[in-house]
């Protein structure tokens, strides 16, 4: 087994990253190597690969800064599997010595309440009712909780905690295989329990997974990333919404942003959504410092 096989064993099995996760980082890590070994045409060991080397390849592509970053974060991670996980000895640290190139500031893009509404209403209208409420319910949960939509189809039934017999919050497992417990809104609440009306009578009797397909051949599996998307987009659709600004990640943003408009502080907002860096929840206290410039700007002019 090579070195990038044997890295992607690693992502695979030791950190159980999440598959899409997984090929993104073999993929940086395959392309380098691919552009390596024509420049030189040989082999050259990784030991003796510098940061110069990196530089070239990033001149070739010229790619964006956010690229950058993510090519700089997968080597990153592969060359420190090299150091610590293969033990090479003068392995080194070549993305180490490059800098990483400023990024533009960009506002999370989420939706309004009166247009979440319209979403989830369009989504409760589909022709076939069963999938009208699971869609409905599935979209009004990812709103709900903030969660990420792995998140949310990985929960299974001993990951609900109740209440007086209403749940009340949900421990999910999120980046890093790390857990945190997440409690639900009034709107996560509702949709949870309705749907578990009809998960309980209707779906798998042994399958643990919540949100799982209620017939077919998936039958008590969770339901695909694709199946929910392509959900949320047709009721985009329906609701009249622009297809390309609604997603399901979209529910986590719109989400934060309004706890942040009723007054809730970031260091809330981010543990709910399980940041582990305060700077990743910054970006919705600019969302909440561009109201209120707004907001100063709508004062009537005296002078």
């Amino acid at each position: 087994m090579n070195h990038i096989e044997a890295f992607r064993h690693y992502l695979e099995i030791e950190e159980r990253r999440s598959p899409g996760t997984v090929r993104a980082y073999v993929a940086d890590v395959q392309m380098l190597r691919n552009w390596l070994d024509d420049e030189d045409q040989q082999l050259r060991p990784w030991e003796k690969i510098t940061a110069a080397d990196l530089r070239g390849f990033l001149a070739s592509i010229r790619p964006k800064p956010h690229r950058v970053h993510r090519l700089l974060a997968s080597w990153f991670k592969f060359w420190a599997f090299l150091r610590d996980v293969q033990h090479l000895p003068d392995i080194g640290n070549p993305p180490g010595e490059i800098k990483r190139p400023k990024l533009p500031q960009r506002h999370p893009k989420y939706l309004e309440t009166p247009d979440i509404s319209k979403l989830l209403n369009a989504a409760h209208s589909d022709k076939n009712p069963d999938k009208g409420l699971r869609n409905w319910a599935f979209i009004a949960f990812l709103y709900g909780t903030g969660a990420r939509i792995s998140e949310v189809l990985s929960l299974t039934f001993d990951r609900i905690g109740y209440r007086d017999g209403e749940p009340v919050s949900v421990r999910v497992i999120g980046k890093g295989d790390k857990e945190r417990t997440v409690p639900l809104s009034g709107t996560a609440q509702r949709a949870l329990m309705q749907w578990l009306k009809v998960r309980k009578v209707d779906g798998h009797p042994t399958s643990s997974y919540v949100w799982s397909y209620l017939s077919g051949p998936q039958r008590g599996q969770p339901f695909s990333i694709r199946t929910m998307q392509a959900a949320t987009t047709a009721a985009a659709i329906r609701a009249g919404l622009d297809p390309a600004k609604v997603s399901p990640h979209k529910m986590r943003h719109s989400f934060a942003t309004a706890l942040v408009e009723q007054g809730r502080s970031l260091h809330e907002i981010g543990t709910i959504l399980g940041h582990e860096n305060p700077a990743t929840t910054a970006i919705y206290g600019r969302v909440k410092a561009q109201q209120l410039a707004q907001a100063a700007a709508s004062l009537p002019d005296v002078l």
